[in-house]
């Protein structure tokens, strides 16, 4: 009966200690999830409710086969909570299970954030209206197919802890026959997400059918584009040199392919800056652990110096121990000299020895007997 009452008692400390089913306020970051994430990612389906926020997508309904596809949608009119944090998916069906855009034949070149990502999480700025843009490669074989997009965000205040969810209309598009002989991005070619600050070395870009290529490029916000340099490496393989950037800013680049039939103007990428990685070797690890517990070490014996109760020592005054007999100088011989005395100083402490400050020592006082 105790035994039971005991994994009773644990049980309910359990219960009571997990938190209650509410969405996820600082978001699980970008990734590829499929739509069930509606359920496991914002708790128990049960808490959701439909979001007021307006989907508009603004994309062609046509796209040639195994070229590249922007697909641009704009999210308004939403409740936001305190942070104003937004979760958007790009979804090829709404079964719960293998929508993932890739699973219909959608190959993702470059996600909102830089990245390859099926789900991304962005911040709505407080105009209240953000718009979101995939690059895709469209599938190889003709085919009619579709995208949606649903969103997760929370609110403020929200006092029931729900979770908002909402589902743009599908979006069809008919992929059609590529004409033969038309330039793009090759298939297996994918954009940078990042840069290093200051790096000044060109991005690869790789095409198919292409004789020409230009890339124009802008920072973000900026309204005016610039060409950059294209050297071209071997057939299809092309170096852009694009300006090198710093800090955490953004640039915005559209890669232009030709050839004598046809000229491609390709949506616009973005590619951001970070952060050099750390650089180092194994020994210079080793070295760096070692000065580290060098210093270490030199800090603990400092404190140890520093905390140390102070010992206070008698005057070091061994005099009372000095045995005459043993006091030499060679001036003894000559202790009865007039000079001599008159420089030896006598202590009442030592009647038999007198000092003698110029050879700085002890001698015998002259005037007693040699027993």
């Amino acid at each position: 009966m105790r035994s039971r009452m005991f994994v009773i008692s644990i049980v309910a400390v359990l219960l009571l200690a997990v938190q209650g089913t509410v969405a996820n306020p600082g978001g699980n970051g970008d990734g590829d999830r499929d739509f069930n994430c509606a359920g496991s990612c914002h708790g128990d389906p049960s808490f959701n409710q439909q979001s007021s926020a307006e989907i508009s997508i603004n994309s062609s309904s046509e796209s040639f086969a195994g070229t590249a596809y922007q697909f641009e949608v704009t999210i308004s009119n939403s409740e936001l909570s305190s942070n104003r944090l937004l979760g958007a998916f790009l979804l090829s069906s709404t079964n719960g299970n293998g929508d993932h855009p890739e699973d219909n034949g959608w190959n993702i070149i470059q996600d909102p954030n830089g990245g390859t990502s099926n789900y991304v999480e962005s911040v709505v700025p407080s105009s209240g209206s953000i718009n979101l843009v995939w690059i895709l490669e469209t599938p190889q074989e003709s085919m009619s197919t579709e995208l949606f997009v649903e969103i997760h965000h929370g609110a403020s205040p929200n006092e029931m802890n729900r979770a908002f969810f909402g589902l743009s209309e599908p979006h069809q598009i008919e992929v059609i026959p590529v004409p033969e002989n038309l330039p793009g991005f090759a298939a297996d070619w994918s954009a940078p997400s990042y840069r290093t600050t200051g790096d000044t070395s060109p991005i690869i870009l790789l095409t198919q059918n292409t004789t020409s290529v230009e890339v124009l490029w802008m920072l973000e916000g900026e309204s005016q584009s610039h060409e950059t340099l294209v050297e071209l490496v071997e057939e299809n393989k092309w170096l852009a040199h694009l300006p090198a950037t710093m800090g955490d800013t953004v640039i915005i680049y559209q890669v232009k392919t030709s050839n004598q039939e046809f000229e491609i103007a390709q949506p616009w990428l973005t590619m951001g800056t970070k952060e050099p990685d750390f650089d180092g070797t194994l020994w210079g690890a080793r070295m760096q652990g070692l000065a580290s517990t060098l210093i270490i070490l030199a800090i603990i014996v400092n404190l140890q110096a520093i905390l140390q109760p102070q010992r206070y020592r008698g005057k070091m005054d061994h005099t009372s121990i000095v045995d005459p007999s043993t006091v030499t100088s060679p001036s003894n011989t000559q202790i009865h000299s007039n000079e001599y005395p008159d420089r030896l100083v006598k202590y009442d402490e030592y009647p038999d020895l007198l000092w003698d400050p110029v050879e700085e020592e002890w001698v015998k006082e002259p005037n007693l007997d040699d027993d």
